[in-house]
């Protein structure tokens, strides 16, 4: 009995058919963001609908077997980002405003009294990464009468013809009460959507329907089952199950989450707090900060030919000759929170190459992520040891400077695909209320570690020197 476990993410979608531990096959199909002017990030709904039907096809024609029974199907989704669509005819009124978009800053400007009682109530920073000013933004450019939400919400409708999102996701919207789990009035109020319609809020491992859309006809009355953010679908996948477990995943963006254990805790360093499961009733929290480019800066490079490929960054020399980066390519949150801010590469001479350059926007990555360990460890956690899963972790360079600069042990993810793994064991829980979480997540058996190789003073060094050099530019 498997489970299709679909990963709905920004830079494509990717599908597995699981059974317990095993990978029986698995697919993936690309998909194009648009980086627009004026904060405008996009892609198609209509090819991220078709992203899922290829890889979906892929798979079930890969496992062509009939001993193959699959028992569920579960989905993670890209959690803030947010399209129009019509209830009716479930076609899409819009782009999806994809989480990197910023259109929507001076909406979170007009209500900077309003800042401190969004972050009491929803755990969020008032900032355009989050759903609620999308959602304002899009209704205000569309009219009153269409339906938005983030973009689960309408996947789920075309798989179910259900109107739900799951609690994960639901605590990114800057709309949801942490201490209630419900949609808040005050926070509808805010962003003037006291009418606005929200789909029914549900636990990770419920059932949501049976699965009948047409253009999916192998899935026809298999039951959707499990939802989940992608980040927190991670953190589960890697056994960050009790406080202070941690873990970064190294994708189009870079993402620090921190298990902070049963009940919510408002960040005094402005990361973020959000829900990270609610499994029939078993509740966890975590605090996160954003690094919004991360594998996306990798490929900034490419394109612009300062590297080739992806491998050629583990061939970079270590000394970058006094050239710092700060890759806020598409802005910055946690903790610096400027949606409009840009990529800051300093101390360039005329004996500056390429290559240091490469390197130092690799070293200004994980000195972001060494920065949110750091400010994690102010709010009281202490993060001794990191997973980490993505394509970035690839490196081996990157991912011993990460240990070197944050004093941290790294233990790499053995799959590239924890965000699929993590909402599979979802569906496994809710199509079997007997399953118990410990028994039903896969061992991890990872064989990439590293170890801090620096002193601590050479650390504290490095940090000061890239904070001084890209704080004045």
């Amino acid at each position: 009995m498997s489970i299709l476990a679909i990963d709905q993410g920004t830079s494509g979608t990717k599908v597995l058919l699981l059974d317990g531990e095993l990978i029986i096959s698995q697919a993936s199909a690309r998909l194009e963001v648009m980086h627009l002017p004026n904060g405008r990030v996009e892609c198609d709904p209509q090819a991220i609908w078709k992203s899922i039907i290829l890889a979906v096809t892929e798979v079930v024609n890969t496992a062509n077997n009939p001993r193959i029974n699959i028992e569920a199907v579960s989905l993670a989704n890209q959690g803030e980002s947010v399209l129009a669509w019509s209830r009716k005819t479930l076609e899409p009124l819009s782009p999806v405003m994809i989480w990197q978009d910023s259109r929507s800053e001076n909406l979170c400007k007009s209500r900077a009294k309003d800042t401190e009682k969004i972050r009491e109530l929803s755990g969020l920073e008032n900032d355009p990464y989050f759903v609620a000013p999308k959602i304002r933004w899009l209704a205000d450019n569309l009219g009153p009468d269409v339906t938005i939400t983030t973009l689960d919400t309408w996947l789920i409708a075309k798989l179910t013809n259900t109107f739900v999102t799951d609690i994960s996701t639901a605590s990114r919207s800057m709309l949801l009460n942490l201490q209630t789990g419900s949609w808040d009035q005050e926070l509808l109020n805010i962003w003037h959507l006291e009418n606005h319609e929200l789909p029914k809020i549900v636990n990770n491992d419920d059932v949501i329907g049976e699965i009948s859309a047409p253009d999916l006809p192998m899935l026809k009355g298999i039951p959707l089952a499990g939802l989940i953010v992608d980040q927190a679908a991670a953190l589960l996948a890697e056994n960050c199950l009790e406080l202070g477990e941690a873990k970064c995943t190294y994708g189009t963006g870079a993402f620090l989450l921190s298990n902070i254990g049963d009940q919510p805790k408002i960040s005094t360093s402005r990361l973020s707090t959000s829900y990270a499961w609610n499994i029939s009733g078993d509740i966890r929290f975590y605090e996160d900060g954003q690094i919004f480019t991360a594998a996306s800066a990798v490929d900034w490079m490419i394109t612009n030919q300062i590297i080739k490929s992806l491998e050629e960054i583990d061939s970079l020399p270590i000394d970058t000759q006094g050239v710092y980066a700060l890759p806020g390519f598409a802005g910055y949150g946690a903790p610096r929170w400027q949606p409009n801010g840009s990529a800051i590469i300093a101390g360039l001479t005329l004996g500056s190459t390429k290559e240091h350059i490469a390197r130092a926007i690799l070293n200004g990555i994980a000195a972001q992520v060494t920065e949110l360990t750091q400010i994690i460890k102010k709010d009281g956690s202490r993060i001794n040891s990191m997973k980490v899963d993505g394509g970035l972790t690839q490196s081996k360079t990157l991912m011993q400077f990460q240990a070197d600069i944050a004093q941290v042990e790294i233990e790499v993810f053995p799959h590239p695909n924890a965000t699929a793994i993590g909402v599979g064991v979802l569906g496994r829980l809710a199509i079997d209320k007997t399953a118990k979480l410990s028994t039903v997540l896969p061992p991890i058996d990872s064989k990439l570690s590293y170890s801090p190789r620096w002193s601590k003073d050479r650390a504290e060094t490095f940090m000061s020197d890239w904070l001084i050099s890209t704080s004045r530019g």
